[in-house]
């Protein structure tokens, strides 16, 4: 049995004050996400995509929607959607630790990861997007970094199987982890060319491979959709966007850092030291700037190409060697306690600060997303549907935000005809769904045409639907209120 007083005793109070700042992150922002009514978008898809046991979804491959399909089916409870996923990125910020330790010395590296308080993408991503692939990746890539420099400078054979078992868990959730193996395999090609003659290296990448195969089998029977819904993301018809897309995207990354930036600029300050920078290009000056900076510019590289939506979302997971390349490249003077109090208090301040703004938006926010009505809206719509048909309402299609909430939440769980134009939805049986009818449902008329259209393929070109306008309202924690209109239509069971 461990004696907790006693490894405690091994503990520096620098230690102690770090991981008692990591566990405040964990109460604080997953407690936040419970002001809303209902879970974001993103974990609700994915609790759907995780119960349906399929090796892939009509986005991501599947293991993000896995974790949380097994979370949520085991606690019943929105806060341990909110709990895994801040548990999953102090994880993440942990390796982070665990990472800057081979660059600097213990509380630099514990700076390192408390300076991460001040970049907002770790904190307010728990409670709007909730758990996502974004979020894994935020634990996933400095694991993944971690042990491949464990691997490739000290070449221990249990490091290589945890690095292969790493990376195809890391595909295996999203392919952008490629941005991290890419930069890390030019640094090995730079640096250390003897790995490539190492039997250890081939079978990290076997493990890593047959973990993958079961999705990329599922990806060559479904003709590599989420490919398609990644390539229509970046796609626009403006000549423009290849500029300003990019050019978005990089603003926002610095405005997600700022914090970070501003906590560093007043411990230099404090510290009265200058900007002196280091930039002896070495092995280890290399491999920060590969693994901190080729992410950011193949993602600039593509939207300045492809010139469509680049998601901000897409460049946080990134983020985590902000602190290790503060610290690196800008040294600064011996950390005294009193520094390490200080950095400690503003990262406090910005907890302080985050964490009030995201419930006060929250609280006064009318918005659907958070706020929607499941339990009437469920109710008046299986009433429509009683009042014509004595079976029971087995199917709902549509927009998702309107759908996977009543799904998720409703007691009987209608199966959800996805919005993911064009997917064919494998795991609904097109002639039960003929059978049983379905209500399809989205805020516009040409929109719900448009559903109808991919959910009933089954049905003539010239069936026409009857839509019916839905109103309801949506309340915020100070009883304001805001009216939504959206549309339904019955599509009645078909007997033959």
């Amino acid at each position: 049995m461990i004696n907790f007083k006693n490894v405690l005793k091994n503990f520096s109070d620098e230690q102690k004050m770090f991981f008692v700042f990591l566990l405040i992150n964990i109460i604080l922002f997953s407690a936040v996400g419970m002001i809303r009514l209902v879970l974001p978008t993103d974990s609700l898809e994915g609790i759907y995509w995780g119960s349906l046991h399929d090796f892939g979804t009509p986005k991501h491959p599947p293991f993000a929607g896995w974790i949380t399909y097994i979370v949520y089916s085991i606690f019943k409870s929105d806060f341990s959607i909110y709990l895994l996923c801040q548990t999953t990125i102090t994880v993440g910020a942990f390796y982070v630790y665990k990472l800057a330790k081979f660059f600097l010395n213990d509380t630099l590296s514990m700076l390192s990861v408390i300076l991460l308080e001040g970049c907002w993408a770790y904190t307010y991503v728990t409670s709007y997007y909730g758990f996502n692939p974004d979020v894994v990746l935020l634990c996933i890539l400095p694991i993944i970094t971690y042990y491949c420099y464990r691997a490739v400078v000290e070449n221990k054979f249990s490091d290589w199987i945890k690095l292969g078992i790493i990376i195809g868990i890391a595909f295996l959730n999203k392919y952008q982890t490629a941005l991290v193996v890419l930069p890390l395999l030019i640094w090995a090609v730079m640096f250390h060319r003897e790995i490539f003659k190492s039997k250890r290296f081939y079978m990290s990448i076997a493990i890593a491979f047959v973990i993958f195969l079961p999705h990329l089998l599922w990806l060559i029977k479904y003709d590599f959709f989420p490919l398609l819904y990644f390539e229509e993301e970046l796609s626009s018809d403006s000549w423009l966007a290849h500029i300003t897309a990019p050019l978005k995207f990089l603003v926002v990354q610095l405005s997600a850092i700022a914090g970070s930036l501003a906590i560093f600029t007043l411990l230099k300050l404090k510290q009265k030291s200058k900007y002196a920078l280091n930039f002896k290009l070495n092995e280890k000056t290399w491999f920060i700037l590969l693994v901190g900076l080729f992410p950011f510019i193949i993602h600039m590289i593509m939207g300045f190409c492809a010139g469509g939506t680049m998601r901000p979302r897409w460049g946080f997971e990134f983020l985590y060697m902000t602190g290790i390349m503060l610290f690196y490249f800008i040294p600064v003077k011996e950390i005294s306690k009193e520094d390490f109090k200080f950095v400690l208090k503003l990262s406090y301040a910005a907890v302080f600060i985050i964490f009030t703004v995201m419930t006060i938006l929250f609280g006064v926010e009318k918005n659907y997303r958070s706020r929607y009505p499941v339990t009437q809206i469920y109710n008046d719509l299986t009433k429509a549907w009683t009042e014509k048909y004595n079976t029971p309402l087995k199917y709902i299609g549509g927009y998702i935000e309107w759908t996977l909430p009543l799904t998720i939440y409703s007691s009987t769980h209608p199966d959800c005809i996805l919005d993911t134009n064009g997917y064919p939805n494998p795991w609904i049986d097109e002639q039960d769904l003929k059978k049983s009818g379905l209500i399809i449902m989205d805020r516009h008329l040409w929109e719900l045409e448009e559903h109808f259209k991919k959910a009933c393929p089954y049905l003539d070109e010239n069936y026409k639907i009857e839509p019916v306008e839905y109103k309801f309202t949506v309340k915020n924690a100070l009883n304001q209120q805001r009216e939504y209109s959206i549309y339904y239509a019955i599509i009645p069971p078909m007997k033959h």
